[in-house]
């Protein structure tokens, strides 16, 4: 008569058998699965570049100041030989009294100064963001198109010698700082020039 076999594991096969899995649960929890979570930050960095690259060319396209003629730059603020009406050279808007001028819409905006303030795109982040919802150029609300993002533009005049300027009001950096939800700031600066 043939001696049977049991088939099956051992007690103490079974206890290394767990072990060998307790140790691969950990190793997937500490360092695969934070990596999903991650997984969707370049398609934040994206979005928010293309969200700064919009905002940016739109300010850009701006003059340089309210003082400035917005008919082709035939004068310019800050610069002597150009006068107003009564013989008093024109100067720049003084950096105090940067931000949009008597409460205008965006689509009304004429000059970069203007622009100052944070847009938001969703109601919760409102609270730290007064200026408005985010829109395009024309007026029309794009909120719905960068869901969770703020964009907080902030202009200040920069008389950094590496660029050239011995007077202080011959540039105004722009710095556009679009926050992307839980992924953090993503801050992108211009320089506007006054021609």
């Amino acid at each position: 008569m043939a001696v049977k076999k049991n088939a099956g594991f051992t007690l103490i096969e079974s206890i290394i058998a767990i072990v060998i899995l307790g140790i691969a649960l950990i190793t997937l929890t500490s360092f695969l699965f934070p990596q999903i979570a991650q997984s969707a930050k370049p398609f934040y960095e994206v979005r928010a570049s293309a969200l700064a690259n919009s905002l940016m060319t739109e300010i850009l396209s701006r003059n340089f100041d309210e003082n400035s003629d917005h008919n082709g730059n035939f004068y310019r603020c800050g610069e002597d030989e150009y006068v107003d009406t009564d013989g008093t050279a024109i100067t720049c808007t003084p950096q105090g009294s940067f931000g949009p001028d008597n409460n205008e819409p965006p689509q009304l905006f004429n000059d970069v100064d203007d622009y100052i303030g944070c847009w938001y795109t969703t109601e919760a982040p409102q609270s730290d963001c007064s200026t408005g919802r985010l829109s395009d150029i024309f007026g029309q609300d794009i909120s719905g198109d960068y869901l969770g993002f703020t964009a907080n533009i902030d202009v200040v005049y920069d008389n950094d010698s590496r660029l050239g300027a011995s007077d202080s009001d011959l540039f105004k950096r722009i710095t556009v700082t679009i926050t992307a939800s839980q992924y953090g700031d993503f801050k992108f600066v211009a320089h506007r020039g006054n021609y």
